[in-house]
């Protein structure tokens, strides 16, 4: 990697590959990178892969870097402005924690317990597992989205379980939700290291509960049944709750020590309020009583879970604040005390139940649907499931016909679900375009778009393109490359008029990126007009312009003269951890398909690809590419440039 330094005013032809994080024309194999470029082709030995060590604390300890891509923009633009030390000493996130320092046996053989539902499982090895830890179990296989037995080659424990911890879950993107789930389900061998005193499958069960996958986090616990440590029994119980499978939580309890410190461990808060729970739910209003001074007497202070035990137990009504959030077992000592959930619950309640309580038809249409949209922003139900849901509430005839006019309900969810229900029944294809097009506005506003999209998508595909409906045309473009369809995209995109100019000028570039068949090297006609979004001084335009720039960079695409000079002079971006960004460019270099994943995910973070920096976006294409995920490395890379354009959006 060359250092692009800021007195740099002319750039020769053998420095055009100096944003990347990979060179152009490489081709990335274990211990060698060869170059193809204007002064011939080169090989080079790559350094071995050597984990890094833990940060050092302390103000003198110098920064511990891996060999990797070092900064190749001007200081500022993709360079490094946080600190990278505390971006990787932040707080993994919590869990129930009960050590037991076991050290996974990685002789076991792997084992494929079950496919994931609505996926081929041809070709699956069936094993049994070889003692408690149970980590390298998993769902899915090779054959059938899986990343590789041998994904976490070359890691390290103490790094996997410190990523797969930050790593971002429940997210709105979704390719970030779909390489976080199948790197979560895969079987594999463990890495190797010292266990941090949570097991491999505990932290993934728990992760998989926190991105709103209790149902596959439940399978995956249920096949693993041998191992019944604390942490993972915790975790199959709040699977269980998510799910309203009581009896299976219940059951749990016997994995459980007694919650000693529930003031102060988070385990021992678990245990003791689902043994409330359990005593109640078993008619031991006694039990339930004890357990519950016992709490007050280490000073467990959890005003509602004390307001819910006491009224589904003795039937006293208790006052409680109003709850910031509602976990799995939350939600179940409601229905337990018979407590309608309170106003504002599909905002607060956990994603692992998200799922659930969209499908429970004793709740209202209004909280269903508003619950139903979270779950299909974070990808736990599809578009048709979420289509059906709006058709669950009632409007009159007027209310109907008043949508065109513009007479909305005040309510926001309702306004969505009228809009929807509205495009069904509306005949004349303009107005049908119009209401789609006030859906997906109102959708946008809410960070509710790809979900949004996902139910629209058989309406819209039933709108015939045509010169009547070119004002139409940049919305159906963006939101059927959203959909993931290509080709009417490109139907719709030759209605956008030149009117439209600077929607047909991002439009376009947002058609080259998602080009099943790969993206291509820059045309003179498009070089010239990247750099000249760079030259514009409109940063929305420049942002849009330097991602589209590092993305092709990120591609191997060599960037032309007129790109790297207008890159000069346009705003730097803010900057990823380097340190992250170095390892995850070794991962790729040594084909390390785990890392590769985990820290990519890290690395474009919990705002998924339209937010992220982009020197991550880019080394994370490049990386991704390196270990053959392609499709994913392009369906990142169109989320990110769709996130920095306006085109379309109504």
């Amino acid at each position: 990697m060359i250092a692009f330094a800021m007195s740099m005013l002319t750039l020769g032809a053998a420095q055009a590959d100096t944003l990347g994080t990979m060179p152009a024309g490489s081709v990335v194999t274990p211990g060698t990178v060869t170059t193809t470029g204007p002064d011939g082709t080169t090989v080079r030995k790559t350094q071995t892969y050597s984990p890094a060590p833990a940060p050092v604390s302390g103000d003198s300890a110098p920064p511990v870097l891996r060999a990797g891509p070092q900064s190749i923009t001007p200081p500022g633009f993709g360079a490094t402005s946080m600190d990278a030390g505390a971006a990787l000493d932040a707080s993994p996130v919590a869990a129930p924690s009960f050590p037991r320092g076991q050290t996974p046996d990685t002789s076991e053989a792997l084992t494929t317990l079950n496919a994931v539902p609505g996926r081929a499982a041809a070709n699956i090895e069936m094993g049994s597992l070889g003692g408690v830890d149970a980590s390298s179990a998993g769902l899915i296989s090779n054959a059938d989205g899986g990343l590789g037995t041998s994904m976490w080659q070359g890691a390290t424990r103490a790094d996997v379980d410190q990523y797969l911890s930050m790593m971002p879950v429940a997210t709105a993107s979704p390719v970030v939700n779909d390489l976080g789930q199948r790197l979560l389900l895969t079987s594999a061998t463990p890495p190797e290291g010292q266990v941090s005193g949570t097991s491999l499958l505990a932290i993934r069960l728990d992760r998989l509960i926190a991105s709103g996958r209790a149902d596959l986090a439940a399978q995956l616990g249920r096949g693993t049944s041998a191992d019944t440590s604390p942490p993972v029994a915790v975790a199959r119980a709040r699977a269980a709750l998510a799910l309203g499978d009581d009896a299976s939580a219940c059951g749990e309890l016997n994995n459980l020590p007694a919650g000693n410190d529930p003031a102060h461990d988070e385990g021992d808060a678990f245990a003791t309020r689902l043994a409330a729970f359990c005593q109640i739910r078993s008619g031991n209003s006694a039990a339930a009583n004890v357990t519950l001074d016992l709490a007050r007497e280490e000073a467990y202070d959890n005003p509602l879970f004390y307001s819910l035990a006491f009224e589904a137990s003795d039937g006293l009504k208790l006052k409680t604040p109003a709850p910031k959030t509602l976990d799995a077992l939350d939600v179940q000592f409601y229905a337990l005390a018979k407590r309608p959930l309170p106003d504002g619950a599909a905002r607060i309640v956990v994603p692992a139940v998200v799922k659930t309580l969209s499908e429970d038809t004793s709740l209202a249409p209004f909280l269903r649907i508003e619950v139903g949209e979270r779950a299909a922003s974070v990808g736990v139900i599809k578009g048709d499931a979420l289509a059906k849901l709006y058709a669950t509430a009632t409007f009159k005839p007027d209310e109907l016909d008043g949508a065109k006019a513009g007479l909305l309900p005040k309510d926001a969810v309702m306004r969505r679900a009228l809009l929807f229900q509205a495009v069904h029944g509306e005949v004349l294809a303009t107005d049908r375009a119009d209401l789609m097009k006030q859906y997906l506005a109102q959708c946008d506003a809410v960070g509710r778009y790809a979900a949004c999209v996902g139910a629209l998508l058989p309406d819209l595909l039933t709108l015939e393109p045509s010169p009547a409906l070119a004002a139409f045309a940049p919305v159906a473009t963006r939101a059927l490359l959203v959909g993931g369809d290509v080709v009417h995209a490109r139907q719709w995109f030759a209605f956008v008029g030149t009117e439209n100019e600077r929607d047909r000028r991002e439009l376009s570039a947002l058609m080259l990126i998602a080009d099943p068949n790969g993206i291509k090297p820059l045309s003179d006609q498009e070089a010239a007009a990247i750099a000249a979004d760079l030259k514009s001084g409109v940063a929305a335009t420049q942002n849009f312009a330097a991602t589209e720039a590092m993305i092709y960079d990120g591609a191997a695409q060599v960037l032309p003269q007129i790109v790297l000079q207008a890159l000069v002079e346009a705003p730097r971006s803010v900057g990823a951890p380097e340190q992250l960004l170095n390892q995850l460019h070794n991962a790729g270099l040594q084909g390390s398909v785990g890392e590769v994943v985990l820290f990519s995910l890290v690395a474009i973070g919990p705002g998924g690809p339209e937010s992220a920096d982009r020197q991550a976006v880019a080394q994370s294409i490049s990386s991704l590419r390196a270990i053959h995920l392609d499709g994913e490395a392009r369906r990142l890379a169109l989320e990110a440039l769709m996130g920095r354009s306006h085109a379309g959006r109504g």
